[in-house]
């Protein structure tokens, strides 16, 4: 269908790379500072993303580092790719949910209604954001966090797995 460049190759990436799949992409490449025996085929290293912007106009940041994965989202930014939103056919979102570029939403995660997701977030496999969360960007929900309605994640944050995170109380949308 589509082509899709992968910026990291390591275990999540494999992750990523299914997900991709999934959403129906095919030609899909990654590229990473160091070999994988994880992924195929790593084309580059990440040094590479400006000269394989007109291979690719495509492209996601599969790293778990919220530091790493705003650095390269921001660079895919800079150089005018398309930036992608990944959800699991199994992960439920709300049609008022708002999702920014970026954002990977893994297997049997909920985002509801009038949550929004900030740039390059991940949701990860069977999280559950309540309603009128704001999550800030570069942010990563672990496995079967739970994050309780009106909460607001900070920017960069993690919420580690099982965690019940009720947070400051976010504005509620007019």
């Amino acid at each position: 269908m589509h082509s899709l460049l992968i910026i990291g190759a390591g275990t999540f990436a494999t992750e990523i790379e299914e997900l991709a799949r999934l959403q129906g992409y095919t030609d899909i490449a990654f590229l990473d500072d160091k070999a994988s025996k994880w992924v195929s085929p790593v084309i580059g290293p990440v040094f590479d993303i400006p000269a394989l912007r007109t291979k690719y106009d495509t492209a996601i940041v599969a790293m778990g580092n919220n530091e790493n994965r705003r650095k390269y989202h921001e660079l895919l930014k800079e150089n005018g790719y398309c930036i992608p939103i990944l959800v699991h056919p199994t992960a439920y979102i709300s049609p008022e949910a708002v999702l920014s570029p970026g954002c990977i939403v893994r297997a049997k995660a909920v985002v509801s209604r009038y949550v929004k997701l900030g740039e390059s977030v991940i949701v990860n496999l069977g999280a559950l954001i309540d309603h009128h969360c704001e999550i800030g960007a570069f942010s990563h929900i672990m496995m079967g966090a739970v994050i309780r309605g009106n909460a607001k994640v900070k920017e960069q944050s993690w919420v580690k797995a099982n965690e019940v995170f009720e947070g400051e109380a976010a504005p509620i949308p007019k």
